[in-house]
């Protein structure tokens, strides 16, 4: 038959028990011992050993008084180990009190750490946006005004001749449209860099946030199951281990997960961005290169203006239904890419979950 190994507790409590019989037995063995002697002293007043100790040189008294002080000593290691026991467990239990505690206080304070500097981010992106395009649209005013001024001054003594008027207006024209298309190009610009610094900041600040919870996670596992084996308890020490793991690969999954969404989401805005831009400077140069045909062939003569008129919108017209159509089906495909991210994302963090919760329940008692 196999026992478990007694703890020093339980066997200080054993041998106790052991010597609390013995003591038992030993007085029952006096007391006969003393009352035998009371019946047969008479008959052994005199024996001629001139001694009062047993054949066997033991004094039964003296014997006694030794096992009382060995059961009170017994006793009293047994008392200082139930309280070395208490004392152990209670220091356990503060130092995991404490450090689970500094884990949240840590985890806390990257926590707001992360929010700060993405709102620190993301407003220094949108102020350099801005900046970006108010720069780019005065830009394009001056420059479209630089155009005007020169054009005006062109035909102010041109008396409506058409050889002067037609390549002015071609000439101004041209230069509008040479202003608007870099005022769209840096905006975009502008779009495409507050995007990327933003999603680019919120990706820090996930991986953070993430980062610091799995710390945490893991910390307190470790904490708990340091905890458990202190106090004797290696079956919990090892579940605890194992749940503070589990949560600490939900949490690398999840971060994993919003960091890969993050990126689509960028990469999907700055396609729209950069279509949309396409689309406008696309317009922009088409109608202009139709118009500055209309300008080179002005005339006084009414019929053939209307005509030139008409064979510029005939070009013209179509051109804002295509930028249209081009900017619907950017921002289609952006929405189709963010569904898509969201989908992903979604069904990743949920089969974290499930697996944590798998784990858990497997380690729990």
């Amino acid at each position: 038959m196999i026992y478990a190994k007694k703890s020093g507790r339980d066997e200080i409590k054993f041998n106790l028990t052991k010597k609390l019989a013995v003591l038992g037995v030993v007085s029952v063995l006096f007391v006969s011992f003393f009352a035998g002697n009371l019946i047969i002293s008479p008959a052994m007043a005199d024996n001629g050993n001139g001694n009062s100790t047993t054949s066997n040189g033991n004094n039964p008294q003296t014997n006694l008084q030794q096992l009382k002080q060995q059961i009170q000593q017994d006793q009293s290691a047994y008392k200082q180990a139930i309280q070395q026991e208490q004392n152990a467990t209670k220091q356990a239990r503060e130092t995991l009190r404490q450090t689970t505690q500094q884990d949240a206080s840590t985890y806390n304070q990257a926590t707001k750490q992360a929010d700060v500097t993405y709102q620190q981010a993301v407003q220094n992106a949108t102020l350099v946006y801005n900046q970006a395009s108010q720069g780019a649209t005065l830009a394009y005013n001056q420059a479209a005004q630089q155009a005007r001024s020169t054009y005006n001054t062109a035909i102010s003594g041109a008396h409506g001749s058409a050889t002067v008027v037609g390549p002015a207006m071609a000439a101004r024209d041209q230069a509008i449209a040479t202003a608007e298309n870099t005022k769209t190009n840096a905006i975009v610009a502008a779009q495409v860099a507050r995007d990327k610094a933003t999603y680019g900041a919120w990706a820090t600040h996930q991986t953070t946030v993430y980062s610091a919870l799995a710390t945490r996670d893991g910390s307190d596992g470790t904490a708990r199951s340091t905890y458990y084996t202190a106090i004797g308890n290696s079956t919990l020490a090892t579940q605890a281990q194992a749940i503070g793991q589990a949560h600490v690969t939900a949490d690398n999954t999840i971060s994993q997960a919003r960091q890969t969404r993050i990126a689509a989401i960028e990469n999907a805005y700055v396609t729209k961005d950069q279509t949309v831009g396409n689309a406008e400077t696309a317009y922009t140069t088409t109608e202009d290169s139709a118009r500055v045909t209309l300008d080179n062939g002005y005339t006084q003569d009414a019929k053939a203006w209307n005509t030139a008129l008409g064979v510029y919108w005939t070009a013209a017209g179509p051109l804002l239904q295509t930028e249209d159509n081009a900017i619907a089906q950017a921002n289609a495909a952006l929405t189709t890419a963010a569904g898509n991210a969201d989908g992903t994302r979604d069904q990743t963090i949920d089969q974290a979950y499930v697996t944590m919760y798998t784990t858990i329940a497997a380690n729990s008692s």
